[in-house]
Protein backbone atom coordinates (compact mmCIF):
# COMPACT_ATOMS: atom_id res chain seq x y z
CA UNK A 1 0.00 0.00 0.00
CA UNK A 2 1.31 3.37 -1.06
CA UNK A 3 1.94 6.32 1.62
CA UNK A 4 -0.39 9.01 1.07
CA UNK A 5 1.91 11.57 -0.99
CA UNK A 6 -1.24 12.95 -2.13
CA UNK A 7 -2.33 14.47 1.22
CA UNK A 8 -1.19 18.31 0.75
CA UNK A 9 -2.88 17.93 -3.14
CA UNK A 10 -5.83 16.40 -1.94
CA UNK A 11 -7.12 19.25 0.76
CA UNK A 12 -5.46 21.90 -1.08
CA UNK A 13 -8.11 21.13 -3.85
CA UNK A 14 -10.82 20.90 -1.61
CA UNK A 15 -10.11 25.28 -1.09
CA UNK A 16 -8.52 23.97 2.38
CA UNK A 17 -4.80 26.55 3.36
CA UNK A 18 -2.26 23.82 3.42
CA UNK A 19 1.72 24.12 5.05
CA UNK A 20 3.80 21.47 3.84
CA UNK A 21 6.52 20.54 6.79
CA UNK A 22 9.97 19.98 5.15
CA UNK A 23 10.66 16.29 4.71
CA UNK A 24 7.21 15.30 5.20
CA UNK A 25 6.62 12.52 2.17
CA UNK A 26 9.62 10.56 3.67
CA UNK A 27 8.96 11.27 7.70
CA UNK A 28 7.08 8.37 9.83
CA UNK A 29 7.27 4.81 11.38
CA UNK A 30 7.17 2.41 8.05
CA UNK A 31 4.60 2.26 5.45
CA UNK A 32 0.52 2.05 5.56
CA UNK A 33 -0.61 -1.23 5.09
CA UNK A 34 -4.02 -0.01 4.10
CA UNK A 35 -6.20 3.17 4.49
CA UNK A 36 -9.46 2.87 6.45
CA UNK A 37 -10.49 6.06 7.96
CA UNK A 38 -9.14 8.91 9.78
CA UNK A 39 -9.14 9.43 13.59
CA UNK A 40 -9.74 12.51 15.13
CA UNK A 41 -7.50 13.83 18.05
CA UNK A 42 -6.89 17.23 20.00
CA UNK A 43 -3.06 18.42 20.57
CA UNK A 44 -4.34 19.33 24.79
CA UNK A 45 -1.69 21.56 24.45
CA UNK A 46 -3.88 24.56 22.40
CA UNK A 47 -0.54 26.69 21.39
CA UNK A 48 1.03 28.04 18.12
CA UNK A 49 3.76 25.12 18.61
CA UNK A 50 1.99 22.17 18.97
CA UNK A 51 2.77 21.16 15.75
CA UNK A 52 6.17 20.46 16.97
CA UNK A 53 5.66 18.12 19.25
CA UNK A 54 2.96 16.22 16.74
CA UNK A 55 6.37 15.98 14.66
CA UNK A 56 9.34 15.65 16.74
CA UNK A 57 7.29 13.85 19.95
CA UNK A 58 7.96 13.49 23.07
CA UNK A 59 10.19 11.85 26.09
CA UNK A 60 8.26 9.18 26.23
CA UNK A 61 7.02 8.48 22.14
CA UNK A 62 8.96 9.38 19.34
CA UNK A 63 7.24 11.21 16.72
CA UNK A 64 5.58 11.70 14.20
CA UNK A 65 2.69 11.52 16.66
CA UNK A 66 -0.03 12.44 13.46
CA UNK A 67 0.21 12.81 9.81
CA UNK A 68 -1.59 16.18 10.16
CA UNK A 69 -1.94 18.97 12.66
CA UNK A 70 -5.36 21.44 12.17
CA UNK A 71 -4.68 25.27 13.51
CA UNK A 72 -6.77 27.39 14.95
CA UNK A 73 -7.69 29.73 11.79
CA UNK A 74 -8.21 26.20 9.78
CA UNK A 75 -4.84 25.73 8.40
CA UNK A 76 -3.78 22.37 7.69
CA UNK A 77 0.38 21.34 8.69
CA UNK A 78 1.34 17.98 6.70
CA UNK A 79 3.84 16.45 8.99
CA UNK A 80 4.17 12.91 7.84
CA UNK A 81 3.47 10.43 5.25
CA UNK A 82 4.29 7.13 6.81
CA UNK A 83 2.79 5.41 9.80
CA UNK A 84 2.20 7.37 12.91
CA UNK A 85 1.81 6.97 16.55
CA UNK A 86 -1.18 8.71 16.93
CA UNK A 87 -3.89 5.95 17.91
CA UNK A 88 -3.08 3.48 20.92
CA UNK A 89 -4.86 0.46 21.80
CA UNK A 90 -8.53 0.41 21.04
CA UNK A 91 -11.32 -0.75 18.02
CA UNK A 92 -13.62 0.48 15.94
CA UNK A 93 -15.61 -2.14 13.14
CA UNK A 94 -13.31 -2.42 10.47
CA UNK A 95 -10.37 -1.59 12.05
CA UNK A 96 -8.03 -4.05 12.95
CA UNK A 97 -7.97 -3.72 17.13
CA UNK A 98 -4.78 -2.38 18.64
CA UNK A 99 -3.46 -1.46 15.49
CA UNK A 100 -4.97 1.48 13.60
CA UNK A 101 -1.90 3.32 13.04
CA UNK A 102 -1.01 1.12 10.14
CA UNK A 103 -4.54 1.90 8.80
CA UNK A 104 -5.76 5.48 9.33
CA UNK A 105 -4.60 9.24 8.87
CA UNK A 106 -4.46 10.82 12.39
CA UNK A 107 -5.77 14.62 12.49
CA UNK A 108 -4.42 16.43 15.98
CA UNK A 109 -6.35 19.71 15.84
CA UNK A 110 -4.67 22.09 18.11
CA UNK A 111 -6.63 22.59 21.29
CA UNK A 112 -6.47 22.97 25.02
CA UNK A 113 -8.24 19.51 25.15
CA UNK A 114 -11.04 21.42 27.10
CA UNK A 115 -14.11 21.79 24.66
CA UNK A 116 -14.10 25.60 25.08
CA UNK A 117 -11.70 26.67 22.44
CA UNK A 118 -12.63 25.08 18.90
CA UNK A 119 -13.08 28.09 16.20
CA UNK A 120 -15.63 28.17 13.72
CA UNK A 121 -13.16 28.12 10.92
CA UNK A 122 -11.22 25.15 12.43
CA UNK A 123 -14.81 23.21 12.72
CA UNK A 124 -15.40 23.87 9.46
CA UNK A 125 -11.91 22.64 7.80
CA UNK A 126 -11.90 19.64 10.36
CA UNK A 127 -15.22 17.95 8.75
CA UNK A 128 -13.87 19.31 4.75
CA UNK A 129 -10.47 17.55 5.50
CA UNK A 130 -11.74 14.78 7.01
CA UNK A 131 -14.42 14.35 3.79
CA UNK A 132 -11.51 15.51 1.33
CA UNK A 133 -9.48 12.51 2.77
CA UNK A 134 -12.26 9.75 2.95
CA UNK A 135 -13.26 10.78 -0.55
CA UNK A 136 -9.73 9.81 -1.92
CA UNK A 137 -9.96 6.18 -0.11
CA UNK A 138 -13.26 5.41 -1.51
CA UNK A 139 -14.57 5.64 2.34
CA UNK A 140 -17.82 6.98 4.16
CA UNK A 141 -18.13 9.19 7.15
CA UNK A 142 -18.54 5.61 9.40
CA UNK A 143 -14.63 5.88 8.80
CA UNK A 144 -14.35 9.15 10.16
CA UNK A 145 -13.78 8.62 14.40
CA UNK A 146 -12.93 10.20 17.75
CA UNK A 147 -10.37 9.28 19.70
CA UNK A 148 -12.37 8.70 22.45
CA UNK A 149 -14.82 6.02 20.52
CA UNK A 150 -12.19 4.15 19.51
CA UNK A 151 -9.51 3.90 22.50
CA UNK A 152 -9.28 1.48 24.98
CA UNK A 153 -7.56 3.75 27.32
CA UNK A 154 -9.77 6.27 28.38
CA UNK A 155 -8.68 8.49 25.85
CA UNK A 156 -11.21 12.23 25.89
CA UNK A 157 -10.35 13.42 22.37
CA UNK A 158 -11.22 15.46 20.88
CA UNK A 159 -13.55 16.93 23.58
CA UNK A 160 -16.25 18.96 23.23
CA UNK A 161 -17.08 17.93 19.54
CA UNK A 162 -20.29 15.57 19.22
CA UNK A 163 -18.47 12.82 16.88
CA UNK A 164 -22.30 12.09 16.14
CA UNK A 165 -23.08 15.31 14.69
CA UNK A 166 -19.65 15.95 13.24
CA UNK A 167 -19.95 12.64 11.30
CA UNK A 168 -23.33 13.85 9.93
CA UNK A 169 -21.53 17.26 8.55
CA UNK A 170 -18.94 15.04 6.91
CA UNK A 171 -21.07 12.79 5.15
CA UNK A 172 -22.94 16.34 3.71
CA UNK A 173 -19.64 17.21 2.15
CA UNK A 174 -18.70 13.89 1.07
CA UNK A 175 -22.47 13.79 -0.78
CA UNK A 176 -21.32 17.48 -2.02
CA UNK A 177 -24.00 19.72 0.02
CA UNK A 178 -21.77 21.38 2.15
CA UNK A 179 -23.80 24.44 2.12
CA UNK A 180 -26.38 21.86 4.81
CA UNK A 181 -23.07 20.99 7.15
CA UNK A 182 -23.14 22.76 10.54
CA UNK A 183 -21.49 25.89 10.50
CA UNK A 184 -21.40 26.25 6.86
CA UNK A 185 -25.21 27.84 5.91
CA UNK A 186 -24.85 30.13 3.14
CA UNK A 187 -27.04 32.87 3.66
CA UNK A 188 -30.18 33.48 1.49
CA UNK A 189 -31.16 35.79 -1.05
CA UNK A 190 -32.73 38.36 1.33
CA UNK A 191 -29.86 38.45 3.46
CA UNK A 192 -27.76 38.55 1.05
CA UNK A 193 -29.58 41.70 -0.25
CA UNK A 194 -30.08 43.21 3.49
CA UNK A 195 -26.28 42.96 4.21
CA UNK A 196 -25.92 44.93 0.91
CA UNK A 197 -28.02 47.42 1.48
CA UNK A 198 -26.61 48.49 5.08
CA UNK A 199 -22.95 48.28 3.39
CA UNK A 200 -22.11 52.12 4.27
CA UNK A 201 -20.31 53.81 1.44
CA UNK A 202 -16.75 55.21 2.66
CA UNK A 203 -16.08 59.20 2.23
CA UNK A 204 -13.37 60.74 0.56
CA UNK A 205 -11.68 60.74 3.75
CA UNK A 206 -12.04 57.15 4.20
CA UNK A 207 -14.69 57.79 7.39
CA UNK A 208 -18.41 56.00 6.84
CA UNK A 209 -20.79 57.79 4.61
CA UNK A 210 -24.48 57.01 3.71
CA UNK A 211 -25.94 53.71 3.13
CA UNK A 212 -25.90 51.81 0.03
CA UNK A 213 -30.02 51.43 0.46
CA UNK A 214 -30.17 55.43 1.48
CA UNK A 215 -28.55 56.29 -1.63
CA UNK A 216 -30.23 54.02 -3.84
CA UNK A 217 -33.50 55.69 -2.13
CA UNK A 218 -32.20 58.95 -2.59
CA UNK A 219 -31.11 58.27 -6.05
CA UNK A 220 -35.03 56.68 -6.76
CA UNK A 221 -36.88 59.62 -5.33
CA UNK A 222 -34.94 62.11 -7.47
CA UNK A 223 -35.45 60.30 -10.73
CA UNK A 224 -38.98 59.87 -10.13
CA UNK A 225 -38.84 63.81 -9.31
CA UNK A 226 -37.22 64.59 -12.82
CA UNK A 227 -39.68 61.76 -14.49
CA UNK A 228 -42.93 63.75 -13.15
CA UNK A 229 -41.45 67.35 -14.44
CA UNK A 230 -40.53 66.23 -17.89
CA UNK A 231 -43.53 63.84 -18.53
CA UNK A 232 -46.20 64.51 -15.88
CA UNK A 233 -47.63 63.95 -12.87
CA UNK A 234 -48.41 60.43 -12.32
CA UNK A 235 -45.27 59.48 -14.94
CA UNK A 236 -43.39 57.85 -12.34
CA UNK A 237 -45.58 55.28 -11.91
CA UNK A 238 -44.75 53.91 -14.97
CA UNK A 239 -42.08 50.98 -15.25
CA UNK A 240 -39.81 50.68 -18.67
CA UNK A 241 -40.34 53.09 -21.67
CA UNK A 242 -42.74 55.25 -21.38
CA UNK A 243 -45.04 55.04 -24.38
CA UNK A 244 -48.21 56.88 -22.81
CA UNK A 245 -46.48 59.76 -20.26
CA UNK A 246 -49.47 61.22 -18.63
CA UNK A 247 -48.81 64.85 -19.26
CA UNK A 248 -48.86 67.90 -17.93
CA UNK A 249 -52.34 69.80 -18.42
CA UNK A 250 -51.27 73.05 -17.35
CA UNK A 251 -48.99 72.52 -20.81
CA UNK A 252 -52.32 71.38 -23.00
CA UNK A 253 -51.55 67.76 -21.68
CA UNK A 254 -48.23 67.66 -23.26
CA UNK A 255 -45.01 66.44 -21.78
CA UNK A 256 -41.81 69.75 -21.32
CA UNK A 257 -40.44 68.87 -24.38
CA UNK A 258 -43.58 69.00 -26.51
CA UNK A 259 -44.39 72.74 -25.11
CA UNK A 260 -41.01 73.82 -25.74
CA UNK A 261 -41.43 72.08 -29.47
CA UNK A 262 -44.44 73.89 -29.31
CA UNK A 263 -43.16 77.33 -28.64
CA UNK A 264 -40.25 76.80 -30.95
CA UNK A 265 -43.27 76.13 -33.51
CA UNK A 266 -45.32 79.55 -32.76
CA UNK A 267 -41.93 81.28 -33.05
CA UNK A 268 -40.85 79.98 -36.30
CA UNK A 269 -37.60 79.10 -34.72
CA UNK A 270 -36.33 75.41 -36.88
CA UNK A 271 -34.70 73.03 -33.90
CA UNK A 272 -31.15 72.16 -34.57
CA UNK A 273 -29.83 69.06 -35.82
CA UNK A 274 -28.32 66.74 -33.23
CA UNK A 275 -24.97 66.38 -33.57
Amino acid sequence: MADPLWLADVLRADGLTVIEHEGWKDRGHGDFRDLRGVLCHHTAGGGKNDWRIVQDGRADLAGPLAQLVLERDGTFRVIAAGVCWHAGRGSWPGWPTDNANYHVIGIEAVSRGDGSDWTPAQLEAYKRGCAAILRKIGRDADDCVGHKEYSAEGKIDPAGIDMDDFREDVQKFLDGNPNTAGGTDMPSANEVVKALLETRIPRPDGTPGETVGNVLAWTDQHAAQLVVEQLGPGSDGIRGPVANPKRWPELGNRTQVEALMAILDALKIAPRAAK
